[in-house]
């Protein structure tokens, strides 16, 4: 029995051809229609003429103006056809941060677009012309759900340990996922690419877009701390250090939180430290583990297409109920997550992309990624490889769970196009060690560094490295290997500049 609340903060895409669901209210667009559920705010957007040409859902945020747009929303460009169109959106729509889907309704163009990473994911079944936030709403039946399962796939990427449905694949045939910087064509119904279409311009100073990416997070979080109570994420990590170094001027309007969970002794450690040395108001929220049945309703919000420990953690949130949480997913893409023994000019294939994300190399899998790589050829192998984790990881993995948390709305502030460009703009020595995270905090916040990032800063390091091996030798094995393997391509790309050798 699917419970009425399952559906919140959930929508539908169609021509209306198919009756609405209990619980959902119907918004026609122009030729579309919009099925929402409760919990789901939408945006009109109007032309200049005043002409409806479609909808944002979820929560945009307007860094200029720092508001989140609500009820309507007026385009001061015209939406032309072709490259005008691609102009029009990357402009107009592009320029917010926050988390939502635009729908665009004309005449010459029925297209549903991601956010800059796919935070609301979006799922669509080509035969029956549906697009929805979850499996279970483009398929007519919970019966056909659960019968439509690929038990198979799901083994052969051992979705039930930590792998995931990457490059458009889901846990039911027939089913797509939206990948992001991808638009879906609602003539057609196929994905469309429509950025980067060329590369990204390094800067030979990082320190115009490392003040870029301080100023747009800053300002994100400021505009959320407005509206409704916020609550930062704080562990040992990078990104949770930078989101920190950019609330600096916010910490008496914002709220930190921790999950008490078992094995998270260092975030538990630094976050209580931090807190203590600058003052911050920090929550220590207590571990809950899901009873059988919530994890069955999370495994249907998630569309059966990953696990992960927030399958079992995911009550422990529950204090959270109508606020704001701000996560430091997308960070990553600033450290160059995939990069490993890379530089510009290393060959790239499916099966190595597929190694480098720690999946199984299952024929339809290569396929897929095969698929989804060829048209970036032309790109240097570093951007190939940040789009690769930005769509085949974070896009498919951090964001197939976008919907299970219904009761309160979390925000990623270092995810849009103008601080991803940043990111990717800056030059590849910076960008490596976490060099982005480092010059950022330094510029924000210097004093943040003084605690250690990820590490204890003494001997429980050694200890925690040799539990780790105990507990996965299979995971330990594979970092020694990557480290040789590093440790050897350094010295060769030495060799090769140094003069007579």
């Amino acid at each position: 029995m699917i419970a009425g609340t399952e559906f919140d903060g959930q929508f539908i895409v169609s021509n209306g051809h198919a009756p609405e669901r209990p619980g959902s209210r119907r918004i026609k667009l122009n030729s579309l229609c919009v099925d929402i559920f409760a919990r789901q705010p939408v945006t009109k957007v109007f032309d200049r003429s005043g002409e409806l040409i479609g909808c944002l859902l979820g929560t945009p945020i307007d860094v200029e103006q720092g508001k989140i747009l609500v009820d309507h929303h007026v385009i001061e460009i015209e939406f032309g056809k072709e490259s005008a169109l691609n102009i029009a959106v990357e402009t107009e729509i592009y320029r917010f941060a926050g988390s939502f889907v635009f729908l665009l309704d004309m005449p010459h163009a029925r297209r549903l677009y991601l956010d800059a990473n796919g935070t609301k994911s979006v799922v669509y079944n080509v035969a029956d012309q549906v697009a929805a936030s979850t499996t279970l709403l483009v398929l007519p039946t919970v019966k056909e759900y659960y019968e439509g399962l690929d038990r198979s796939l799901y083994a052969a990427l051992n979705v039930d340990k930590d792998g995931w449905f990457p490059a458009g694949l889901t846990a039911h045939a027939g089913v797509k996922r939206l990948i992001s910087n991808h638009y879906l064509d609602l003539e057609t119904w196929t994905c469309v690419r429509h950025w980067p279409l060329e590369p990204v311009v390094r800067e030979a100073d990082p320190a115009g877009s490392i003040k870029t990416i301080v100023e747009q997070t800053s300002r994100v979080i400021e505009t959320l701390s407005k509206v409704a109570p916020t609550n930062l994420a704080l562990t040992a990590g990078y990104d949770t250090r930078l989101l920190l170094a950019c609330s600096r001027n916010l910490l008496d309007q914002l709220g930190f939180i921790t999950v008490n969970v078992p094995g998270g002794e260092l975030d538990i450690k630094r976050a209580r430290e931090l807190s203590e040395r600058f003052g911050l108001r920090h929550q220590l929220l207590p571990y809950v583990e899901a009873s059988p049945e919530q994890m069955e309703t999370w495994q249907r919000k998630v569309s059966h297409c990953i696990t992960g420990s927030n399958l079992r953690m995911h009550p422990s949130m529950a204090p959270l109920k109508d606020t704001i949480f701000v996560g430091g997913v997308g960070g990553e893409v600033g450290r160059g997550f995939l990069w490993l023994n890379s530089n510009d000019q290393t060959k790239l294939d499916a099966n190595g992309l597929i190694e480098r994300l720690k999946l199984p190399l299952e024929p339809r899998l290569r396929l897929a990624v095969d698929a989804w790589l060829r048209p970036l050829k032309d790109l240097d192998s570093l951007l190939i490889l940040d789009l690769a984790f930005m769509e085949l990881r974070v896009s498919s993995w951090a964001f197939a769970q976008a919907y299970a948390p219904s009761h309160h709305i979390e925000i990623n502030p270092l995810i849009s196009r103008k601080t991803y460009k940043a990111m990717l703009s800056l030059q590849p020595s910076v960008r490596r060690n976490n060099g982005m995270v480092v010059r950022a905090v330094t510029t924000a916040w210097p004093e943040l560094l003084e605690l250690p990032v990820n590490r204890y800063g003494d001997w429980r390091d050694a200890y925690q490295k040799a539990r780790d091996a105990a507990a996965d030798p299979r995971r330990a094995l594979r970092k020694l290997r990557q480290l040789a393997s590093a440790k050897t391509t350094n010295v060769f790309s030495h060799r090769k500049k140094s003069p007579g050798i």
